[in-house]
């Protein structure tokens, strides 16, 4: 592989500290030995591009090496109405674009928890350490073109989408039992009273959610049915969830949970519509829930072993740092602030448990862990709207 020039590196470290927006990593696991993609959620150019604050096209960084692609990366960013700048000036850009020679280099990957970047290459099969890279420097996506041109499209057209209408809180677990699944229904309720709310099961093995708040007799979409919606079908979706209690649970009917593809495609065809959408994440599916949370919340026990659990899972998901708060489960001799400080995360609230045999969603009370999910949630939903 081709080393890049020391500028080039500089130009990407550079790019990635000064202008600020959400990275994604790319999801732990990904095939190796091919190309690093997602399927396309959103397929074909924008016929209606939306608009910068200023009134300009959304604008996008190059900040590769190779100009043959420089200028392939430039038709597919016309063609969705994105500007590909070369310099970014004092402009605002939604996201870097850089290549295989300027990540082949031995110098230290880009900070990721900045711009959304995406990585091209020439090459028909990326090989493994070309991955390795782009896993360390943040990168949401892997492109071989003209291969994945169609992915590309897909890519920038969601860049340049303006900031979703509805709020999106994810809720994982910091360790196995910390309680997230019953924090997410007490968010989801509290929900409530600012307009419509979506409480989703993301377990690919069946969380088993709708037990938790006595679902399981509700008919409506489940997640056999969910699964292969578009982008378009938000509505659909929305209006033929079960109802309970004036909530809209997506969880599944035959044991079996959301592959990463179907959550995204959900999550994309939900944010749109305005709103509240609460996710119960299983850790597998985190990095990709990261993707459209405006919000992730890491429920923690107060104990030492969850906190080291906790730390290690953060490792792994390599999550940006601007959307993710603690939430801390009063269980254990520690207190909020030691938890939150040992994990270097802002602490978002804490609670103690509710009384054996409350229903969490049906049974709202006015101390305790319904009152912490209610005033975070106003926070919450108050940053959003600022």
């Amino acid at each position: 592989m081709t080393s890049t020039s020391a500028p080039s590196r500089r130009a990407i470290a550079s790019a990635s500290e000064v202008l600020d927006s959400g990275a994604r990593a790319i999801p732990a696991g990904a095939p190796t030995g091919s190309p690093v993609r997602r399927p396309a959620r959103f397929p074909g150019a924008s016929p209606t591009p939306p608009a910068s604050a200023d009134g300009a096209a959304p604008r996008a960084l190059w900040v590769g090496a190779d100009p043959a692609l420089q200028e392939l990366v430039r038709d597919h960013a016309t063609a969705v109405g994105i500007e590909l700048l070369d310099t970014a000036g004092d402009a605002a850009v939604r996201c870097l674009v850089t290549d295989d020679v300027a990540l082949g280099g031995d110098t230290a990957p880009a900070a990721p928890g900045r711009l959304p970047l995406l990585v091209v290459t020439s090459q028909t099969d990326v090989p493994r350490a070309l991955w390795e890279r782009a896993l360390a420097a943040g990168a949401r996506a892997v492109l071989a073109l003209p291969d994945g041109s169609e992915e590309l499209l897909s890519q920038l057209t969601e860049l340049a989408r303006p900031r979703a209408a509805s709020t999106v809180i994810a809720v994982a677990g910091g360790c196995g039992g910390a309680g997230t699944s019953s924090f997410a229904a007490r968010l989801a309720a509290a929900a409530r009273p600012s307009g419509p709310v979506v409480l989703i099961d993301a377990d690919p093995l069946g969380g088993g959610l709708d037990l938790l708040v006595e679902g399981t007799d509700a008919s409506g979409i489940s997640w056999e049915d969910a699964a292969g919606l578009g982008p378009d079908d938000g509505v659909a979706l929305r209006d033929g969830l079960p109802q309970i209690d004036e909530i809209g649970l997506l969880g599944s009917r035959a044991q079996l949970g959301p592959e990463p593809p179907a959550l995204s495609r959900v999550l994309s065809a939900l944010t749109p519509l305005g709103g509240t959408v609460v996710v119960d994440l299983a850790d597998a599916l985190v990095p990709v829930a990261a993707e459209h949370a405006d919000h992730l919340l890491l429920v923690v026990p107060a104990s030492d072993h969850a906190v080291r659990a906790a730390a290690r899972r953060l490792r792994t998901w390599r999550l940006p740092d601007a959307i993710t708060q603690v939430v801390v489960r009063r269980r254990g001799p520690l207190t909020p602030a030691e938890v939150a400080d040992d994990l270097a995360l802002p602490l978002a609230a804490s609670f103690r448990d509710g009384p054996r045999g409350a229903v969490p969603l049906l049974d709202v009370r006015r101390r305790g862990a319904d009152r912490a999910a209610r005033r975070l949630l106003q926070r919450l939903l108050a940053e959003s709207r600022s």
